[in-house]
């Protein structure tokens, strides 16, 4: 058992970091300062609630990323595209927006941003609709700050990794 933990701890050590031990981000962009010290990545967020921006807020502080607010949907994907944000949070209670049509959008960018719907209600059954939508995660609103940082960590992780070609969501090839 000892041989095995020594091979994994010497694979984790070795391998290039994606995540710091203690669940910081660390080097998710490819590009870095030189310095050795992670980028700062920015991601959009279009939240209704003053909670759930002072949560983002929070993770801003204490995580190396960049939240950007932003006010329309339109805003939104001009900001997604202009910055090649890896990551957007849309909340499904977003006024005057189908929560569906837009999650699709965001989801298919050219860069293939990964989309995490916010939502009081978060069941199996809505989790399914969002992938089939080309959703990547669900968050339970109001947000809590440790799952938020989690759902963050694991979608840029996932977006780095270069999102597989053969993977499938509804009944599509993506």
């Amino acid at each position: 058992m000892f041989a095995l933990w020594r091979t994994l701890h010497s694979f984790l050590a070795n391998a290039p970091k994606r995540v710091w031990p203690d669940g910081r981000m660390a080097r998710i962009s490819t590009k870095d300062g030189g310095d050795g010290a992670p980028n700062r990545i920015t991601i959009v967020a279009l939240v209704v609630s003053d909670h759930d921006r002072n949560v983002l807020r929070g993770i801003s502080d204490r995580e190396p990323i960049d939240i950007h607010f932003a006010e329309s949907r339109v805003e939104a994907w001009d900001a997604l595209n202009r910055l090649n944000s890896p990551l957007i949070l849309y909340d499904r209670d977003w006024p005057n927006a189908e929560w569906r049509t837009t999650i699709q959008t965001f989801a298919f960018s050219p860069h293939r941003s990964c989309v995490i719907l916010a939502s009081r209600v978060a069941d199996d059954n809505l989790w399914q609709e969002l992938i089939r939508c080309g959703g990547y995660d669900l968050l339970a609103k109001p947000f809590r700050a440790d799952d938020v940082a989690r759902a963050i960590r694991l979608a840029l992780s996932y977006w780095s990794s270069g999102r597989s070609s053969t993977q499938f969501v509804g009944n599509s090839r993506r």
